[in-house]
C-alpha cells in the first residue's frame, strides 16, 4: 500500500516531575531510585507507603511515575505497554483522592502535566518515525513500531482525540481497515465537534469496507452539520451505487438540484457519479464482447448439440449486451446534461470542460467498440460515423480546457488522442509537443 506521509503536530514537555521541589522523605528516596535506574527499590518504597496507607495520594502518584519511567526504559515499544497499564491505575487512584478532598491539592496539576509528558514521549516517537524520512528508513518495520508507541499513548492517555486519528492512519498503512476504522470512530467520540474533514476521512473509510449503511448514515450526518458541502453528496451517491441502489443515488442529488437549480457542485456530483456507473457497465461490455468473440471463433469447429448451446450463448449475450448498451446510451446522456449545466454555470471551469471531454471521449469508444463488434457492415458504418462525431463534440471541450489553462499537460495529452483518432495530423503534432511528448 502506498505510504501517504504524516504531517502531524509535536509536542514537548519539560520534566515537570523534577522541577517540583519536595521535602518528603517518600519523593527524595523514590526520586533517588529513579535516577540511579533502580526500579524495584523505588516501586518497593511507594508499595510500603501505600500499604501503610491506602489513601496516600502522592504514593499512588509516585507508584504511576516510577513504573512510566520504567516503561521507557525498555528499547522495544511493544514491552512498555503492560507498564503503561499500570501506571495509568496508579494515576487514576491519585487523582480520585486528590478529587475527593476538600480542598484540591497541587499535585493534581502536576499529575495531569506529568500523564501528559509520557503520552507526548510516545505520540512525538510515533510520528516523528512517520514523518521524517531517515527515521523511517532507519526503523525496522517504521508503521508497526509507530504503531506501539501510538498504542502506549493511548494507554497512558487515552482521551486524546489525535492518538487515535494517528492510530487509524497507521492502522490503514498496514492495511488493517477493520482497526483503522474502529480507532477513528473512538477518536471522533473524542472530539467536541469533528470537522468536516473527519467525517470524510470516516466516511471514505466506510466506503473502502463496502460499509455502505454506514456511510451513508455519516454522509446524511455530515451534510446536516455542513449544508452545501458536495463531498458528502457524492459519499451519499456513491455509496447508493456501489450498493446496487443507482436510481436512489440519482433521486438523492436530483432533489437536491431541484432544491438549487443554479448549484453547479450538485450538478457535478451528479455527472460525475453517474458516468463511474457508465464506466462499469463499459467494463461489463467489453468482457462480454471478448466472450462474444470467442464463441464467434469456436462455434465454426462445432456441430451438433454443442454448436446449439454455443449459438444459444451468443443469441443471450446479445441480448445481455443490448440491454448493458441502452443503459449506457441512458446514463451516458444524463451525465452530458448535467456537466453541460455545469460548464453554463461555470464557463471557465477547465475541469467540467476536461470531465465532459472524457465522457464523450468514452462514448467513442464505445461506439468504436460496438463497431468492431457487429457482423452488419452497414451498421458498422453507422457507429464508425457515429463515434468520430462524438469525438468531434469530445474536441470542443478539450479545447476548452486548454484554452482555459494552457499549461496543463493532459489537456495536450487527450487532445493528442483525439487528433489522432481523427487523422488531424498536424493538430496532432502541435498537441504532441505541448504536452511534452518526445516523439
Amino acid at each position: 500500500m502506498k505510504r501517504y506521509k504524516l504531517f502531524l503536530i509535536l509536542f514537548a514537555f519539560a520534566g515537570f516531575l523534577w522541577s517540583c521541589e519536595s521535602t518528603s522523605p517518600l519523593v527524595n528516596e523514590v526520586q533517588l531510585s529513579l535516577v540511579t535506574g533502580n526500579f524495584e527499590a523505588a516501586l518497593e518504597t511507594v508499595n510500603t507507603a501505600i500499604d501503610e496507607d491506602p489513601s496516600n495520594y502522592i504514593a499512588h502518584f509516585y507508584k504511576g511515575v516510577v513504573l512510566s519511567s520504567q516503561a521507557e526504559s525498555f528499547e522495544d515499544p511493544t514491552e512498555r505497554e503492560e507498564y503503561y497499564a499500570r501506571a495509568k491505575d496508579s494515576y487514576d487512584t491519585a487523582r480520585s483522592l486528590m478529587e475527593e478532598m476538600e480542598e484540591t491539592p497541587v499535585e493534581l496539576e502536576e499529575l495531569n502535566n506529568t500523564v501528559v509528558s509520557y503520552w507526548a514521549d510516545e505520540y512525538n516517537m510515533a510520528v516523528n518515525i512517520q514523518n521524517d524520512d531517515s527515521l523511517f528508513n532507519a526503523t525496522e518495520d517504521p508503521y508497526r513500531t509507530s504503531l506501539a508507541h501510538l498504542q502506549n499513548a493511548v494507554t497512558i492517555n487515552p482521551d486524546s482525540a489525535m492518538t487515535y486519528q494517528v492510530l487509524s492512519s497507521t492502522h490503514f498503512q498496514l492495511e488493517q481497515i477493520d482497526q483503522a476504522i474502529a480507532t477513528y470512530e473512538q477518536a471522533m467520540e473524542r472530539m467536541e465537534e469533528p470537522e468536516a474533514s473527519d467525517y470524510e476521512y470516516l466516511t471514505s473509510l466506510y466506503l473502502y469496507d463496502s460499509q455502505y449503511e454506514k456511510a451513508i448514515t455519516m454522509a446524511e450526518d455530515a451534510l446536516e452539520r455542513n449544508p452545501g458541502n458536495s463531498m458528502f453528496v457524492q459519499f451519499m451517491a456513491d455509496a447508493y451505487i456501489q450498493s446496487g441502489e443507482r436510481d436512489r443515488a440519482i433521486e438523492i442529488v436530483q432533489d437536491l438540484i431541484d432544491e438549487e437549480p443554479d448549484n453547479p457542485q450538485y450538478r457535478r456530483v451528479l455527472g460525475t457519479q453517474i458516468y463511474q456507473s457508465v464506466e462499469e457497465l463499459g467494463n461489463e461490455a467489453s468482457d462480454m464482447y471478448e466472450e462474444l468473440f470467442e464463441l464467434r471463433q469456436e462455434v465454426r469447429g462445432l456441430s451438433g448439440e454443442e454448436r446449439a448451446e454455443a449459438e444459444e450463448r451468443i443469441e443471450d449475450l446479445n441480448q445481455e449486451i443490448d440491454e448493458i448498451e441502452a443503459d449506457i446510451d441512458e446514463l451516458t446522456q444524463i451525465s452530458v446534461e448535467q456537466m453541460e449545466k455545469v460548464i453554463e454555470l461555470e464557463p471557465e471551469s477547465e475541469s467540467a470542460n476536461f470531465i465532459l471531454g472524457i465522457i464523450y471521449q468514452n462514448r467513442a469508444a464505445n461506439l468504436f467498440e460496438r463497431r468492431n463488434n457487429t457482423t452488419d457492415n452497414a451498421q458498422a458504418n453507422e457507429y464508425d460515423t457515429m463515434a468520430r462525431d462524438v469525438l468531434r463534440d469530445a474536441l470542443v471541450y478539450y479545447e476548452r480546457a486548454a484554452e482555459i489553462n494552457p499549461d496543463n499537460p493532459e489537456n495536450w495529452q487527450s487532445l493528442f488522442q483525439v487528433y489522432t483518432t481523427l487523422g488531424m495530423e498536424e493538430k496532432a503534432a502541435e498537441a504532441m509537443e505541448k504536452a511534452g511528448f518526445e516523439n
